[in-house]
């Protein structure tokens, strides 16, 4: 997650929270269920997050 956004939405933070809780508990169905949730979460961000534009030019 290192360089990718800095402020985490309410629904991402839970996700963590739970993926924590799941750690900690050692269940590893709500591991996998709230790593499901981060994914999809990172997804949407990224589809809807344009890409930065480079300063060249990348045309020929």
């Amino acid at each position: 997650m290192a360089g990718r956004r800095k402020v985490l939405s309410p629904d991402h933070a839970r996700a963590l929270i739970k993926e924590a809780i799941g750690i900690i508990e050692g269940d590893r169905a709500i591991q996998a269920e709230a790593a499901a949730e981060i994914a999809a979460i990172e997804a949407a961000h990224m589809s809807s997050t344009p890409e930065p534009r480079s300063k060249r030019s990348t045309r020929p």
